[in-house]
């Protein structure tokens, strides 16, 4: 039962690193549509 609950922790952790990747990325392309639209100064894209 112990190694279950590891790989349900490990697995559950990876998800977890993926879904914050995947939000970091959303968030630089959603700022470099808004600076291409002319939304954002050039200094707001990092």
């Amino acid at each position: 039962m112990l190694s279950r609950t590891a790989d349900h922790l490990f697995w559950m952790s990876r998800y977890t690193e993926r879904a914050d990747k995947r939000e970091a990325l959303a968030l630089q392309h959603s700022r470099h549509a808004q600076h291409a639209r002319g939304f954002l100064p050039k200094e707001g894209l990092c």
